[in-house]
C-alpha cells in the first residue's frame, strides 16, 4: 500500500496527519450544533409518542436549546477557556440574532450547517442545493463578518452532489465524514476538500437518544474516546465532540459536560481547537 493513501468507495484519499502545537497528539474539536427546526416538521424527539399535530412538546424541547441551553454552554466554555466551532443554521441568525452576536463576541468559529435543520439536501435538485448552500454561506458571512471554511450537512442528508457543490462554493473542509481518526484530503469534480472527521461515538444525540446513556456515561464516553487516542499517540488525531444545546445544555447534564471537558483538558497531549485552526494547521504542512 502506498504510504498515506487509503482507498474507499469515495475514491483515493490522502491522509493529512499534522503536528499539533507543542508536540500534542490529539486535537479535540468541540462542535456546538445551533439549529432551527421548522414547527410541524420531523426532528429529534425526547417523547416520540407525542409527535402529533403541531408537536408542541418536542418542538419546544428543541427550541429550549436556543432560548436557554446555548447560554449555559457559552458560559461553561468561557469559564473553562475553551473555544468551539458552532455548526450554525443560517435561520438562527435571523430568529436569534443575540445568539449570532454572542458567538462572534466569544470568538467561536462559524461552520455552515444549512439554512435550517428541517431541510434535507438529499431531496434537492442540484440547482436548488447549490442555491441553498450559497444562501446559507452568504447569510452566515454577512451576519458574523467572518469567512466560513467548513460545512456539516444537517442530518448527514448529503446528496450525490453535495461534496462537489461545497468545493465549488469555495469551502475548505467538511465534517460530513465519520470514517477515520485522522483528517484527509479527497478530490471532487469541483476541487479538493479536507475531511475533518466527525464522530457519532462522541455525539450527544447518538449517546442520549439512540444509546440511552446517562449523563455520567456520556461524559465518561467522551473522556474514554480521547484517552485512547492519547494512548495510541498517533500523529494528528482528531476527536470531535458533537454537542446540541437542547440536549447537553439541560440543567441535569451541564455539570457532566463540565466534568468531561475538565478531565480532557488535563491530558497533556490534548489540543482544544476549532475546525478552522485544524484546517489552517494542516494546510501549512500539506499540499492538497
Amino acid at each position: 500500500m502506498v504510504k498515506n493513501l487509503r482507498l474507499s468507495q469515495h475514491g483515493p484519499r490522502r491522509l493529512a496527519p499534522a503536528s499539533w502545537p507543542d508536540g500534542r497528539s490529539v486535537a479535540v474539536w468541540p462542535v456546538v450544533n445551533i439549529e432551527y427546526f421548522v414547527p410541524g416538521q420531523p426532528g429529534p424527539s425526547i417523547q416520540p409518542h407525542l409527535v402529533h399535530g403541531r408537536d408542541i412538546a418536542n418542538y419546544g424541547w428543541r427550541e429550549y436549546g436556543n432560548r436557554v441551553g446555548f447560554w449555559r454552554l457559552l458560559e461553561l466554555f468561557a469559564e473553562l477557556g475553551i473555544s468551539a466551532t458552532s455548526a450554525l443554521n443560517a435561520e438562527v441568525c435571523l430568529r436569534h440574532p443575540d445568539i449570532a452576536a454572542a458567538i462572534v463576541a466569544q470568538g467561536w468559529e462559524v461552520m455552515g450547517h444549512g439554512w435550517d435543520n428541517s431541510a434535507r439536501q438529499h431531496e434537492m435538485s442540484r440547482e436548488v442545493e447549490r442555491d441553498h448552500i450559497a444562501r446559507t454561506l452568504g447569510t452566515l458571512a454577512e451576519t458574523t463578518n467572518q469567512p466560513v471554511l467548513g460545512w456539516l450537512t444537517p442530518g448527514f442528508a448529503v446528496s450525490d452532489a453535495t461534496e462537489e457543490l461545497l468545493a465549488e462554493a469555495g469551502l475548505s473542509y467538511t465534517a460530513d465524514r465519520c470514517d477515520d481518526d485522522v483528517p484527509y484530503w479527497f478530490d471532487t469534480a469541483r476541487g479538493t476538500l479536507l475531511a475533518i472527521p466527525y464522530s457519532l461515538e462522541t455525539n450527544d444525540i447518538s449517546l442520549f437518544l439512540s444509546m440511552h446513556y446517562t449523563a455520567a456515561e456520556f461524559a465518561d464516553a467522551m473522556v474514554d474516546q480521547v484517552a485512547r487516542l492519547v494512548a495510541e499517540n498517533a500523529t494528528g488525531s482528531v476527536a470531535a465532540l458533537g454537542l446540541h444545546p437542547f440536549l447537553v445544555g439541560q440543567p441535569g447534564r451541564i455539570e457532566h459536560l463540565r466534568s468531561a471537558l475538565t478531565r480532557i483538558a488535563a491530558m497533556p497531549q490534548v489540543w482544544f481547537t476549532t475546525g478552522r485552526d485544524i484546517y489552517h494547521r494542516i494546510a501549512k504542512e500539506h499540499s492538497a
